[in-house]
């Protein structure tokens, strides 16, 4: 940082405390003139889109604990110009006078330039902005639209019936955006089709209830299409809360991130994630991996990676450090296995869950991903089980490609054929490969009882699959290799470095030389990678 900036940043630090020192005063204020023993002030955070409970003062200024017992409680909402900055809880009803109207205005006026050097110094605090573009003759509904909006969210939209004008903000990628269409028919969004392609923003349409409509807005890549008769406030905001985590940067110079997902617990997802990842790293050492272990039960990678049976930082410590740098996240669960092969272990005790499922925990993983897919070629998320959590859903819409492990059994593609219905309805078909595990080219898996075991053909009956599915069936099974990874396992060592030529590695390397990541034959490495320029590799 230099210095000029550190000093701007001192100021702000100064002029931040000394409005809230005056707010808190004039709370004591408030509460002295309208005779209240106590009151209790709450600030509204947009994150959790929620309140919080901040303190509670007497009437001489003293902090005192949180009032508790059968009280009646009155709220005085904190706000100006839509925006919600908190509220005050009384424990009395209090008749209005000018003294106390003008108190809370000017309450009002310092919690706003509170919040004004907040974000000057710690950014935007508002995680995206909305774009209301609408037709001509539409104009009074936006209005009436970009008011309920401003109440529903802490943010101020800026209006207008063409996104060109917003361009440049757009291209911005401080804060997320999102744009909201009000259309009368699909003029609009033709005139402006150069610009939504190109846009990886979130693009909500509210238009006509016509089907054609529709499916125009869904060849544009906008999955959201709210016909105008059944639109409602609320839906625009359920649409935002549950789909701004997944705002990201979509192409980042042809790196990949990949999802490895099992369709059941002990189907080897994480052993094929781990030895995948470092066959990459072994096979293309111009290009970063990274390894990240997103499974909701124990994890095991850290065993093989970090080679630490209960690491102390994991990737809930390393995601709520908000911030994506190298050096400083290796103090905090980001592990360095290779020269150009990193990765982050999963949680170590059951209770972690809970964290992993937070909107809050979400969008800050997806926010270091998408920092970390500037740096790194291949992104590899070992998943864990398949299921439709919003951790879970949210990565099958980030992942470039979706890799389901199964094994050939009846009960294992039952419960394939369920999930595999799932991602096809969610429009998520062509990211998916199918991985068949512990397979026996003699057709008899030894660890299974030999009546269980299906065909191909049975598969892709009970799948409903096309021929170009089927092959992947034929492709891509892997051999039945306990041998070899059961050795590696009782003394936690990846397969990829010590039994390369064990039937699994000979199998999952000719996989990947099968879907192009990389070819033995020729030479892999004449591309300078991210490496080279980002982490000063060569100099």
């Amino acid at each position: 940082m230099k210095i000029d900036t550190f000093q701007e940043k001192q100021e702000i630090i100064k002029e931040k405390a000394s409005v809230s020192e005056q707010i808190f005063e004039m709370l004591e204020l408030f509460t002295d003139l309208a005779n209240m023993p106590y009151i209790s002030y709450y600030t509204y955070d947009y994150e959790y889109n929620d309140f919080f409970y901040e303190f509670s003062i007497d009437k001489n200024g003293k902090k005192i604990d949180a009032p508790s017992g059968e009280l009646k409680k009155y709220k005085i909402l904190l706000k100006r110009k839509n925006i919600i900055f908190g509220y005050i809880l009384i424990y009395k009803k209090i008749k209005s006078n000018p003294i106390l109207h003008k108190l809370l205005l000017k309450i009002n006026k310092h919690l706003e330039k509170q919040r004004e050097l907040k974000r000057k110094l710690m950014g935007n605090d508002i995680s995206f902005n909305i774009y209301l573009i609408h037709d001509e003759d539409l104009a009074m509904f936006a209005k009436n639209m970009k008011s309920g909006l401003e109440g529903l969210f802490n943010v101020e939209i800026s209006m207008g019936t063409s996104i060109k004008k917003y361009s440049h903000e757009i291209k911005s990628k401080d804060t997320k955006h999102i744009i909201i269409y009000l259309i009368n028919d699909q003029e609009k969004i033709e005139s402006q089709e150069k610009y939504i392609k190109y846009l990886n923003e979130l693009i909500i349409v509210i238009g006509p209830n016509d089907h054609h409509t529709s499916m125009y807005c869904g060849r544009l890549g906008i999955q959201n299409y709210i016909p105008i008769n059944e639109f409602r406030a609320e839906d625009i905001k359920s649409i935002i809360i549950n789909t701004r985590n997944n705002l990201m940067q979509k192409n980042k110079f042809g790196n990949k991130i990949i999802g490895i997902n099992g369709i059941s617990g002990g189907i080897g997802t994480t052993t094929i994630a781990m030895n995948m990842a470092d066959l990459l790293a072994t096979n293309l050492p111009n290009k970063n991996i990274l390894y990240i272990d997103l499974a909701t039960t124990k994890a095991i990678s850290n065993l093989f990676l970090e080679k630490n049976p209960l690491p102390e930082k994991t990737i809930i410590d390393l995601i709520n450090t908000n911030e994506f740098n190298i050096e400083k996240n290796l103090e905090h669960g980001l592990i360095k296995k290779s020269e150009n092969f990193y990765c982050i272990t999963g949680i170590q005790k059951h209770i972690d869950k809970e964290f992993l499922e937070k909107d809050i925990f979400i969008e800050k993983l997806l926010e270091y991903i998408s920092a970390a897919s500037d740096d790194f070629n291949f992104i590899i998320i070992d998943i864990g089980i398949s299921d439709a959590s919003n951790l879970k859903s949210t990565i099958y819409d980030v992942v470039n490609e979706l890799w389901l492990v199964t094994e050939m059994t009846l009960p294992h593609i039952s419960k394939l054929k369920t999930f595999y219905s799932l991602m096809k309805r969610a429009g998520l078909k062509d990211k998916i490969s199918f991985i068949v595990n512990r397979y026996d080219s003699q057709n008899a898996l030894s660890v299974y009882d030999s009546q269980s075991a299906i065909s191909v053909s049975d598969v892709t009956s009970i799948l409903n699959m096309t021929n170009e599915d089927k092959e992947q069936f034929d492709s891509f099974k892997i051999p039945n290799d306990y041998k070899s990874l059961g050795k590696c396992w009782n003394y936690c060592e990846l397969a990829s470095e010590k039994a390369q030529d064990s039937l699994f590695i000979k199998k999952l390397d000719s996989i990947l030389k099968d879907k192009g990541f990389y070819n033995k034959g020729k030479d892999s490495s004449k591309s300078k990678g991210w490496f080279a320029s980002i982490f000063k590799k060569g100099k």
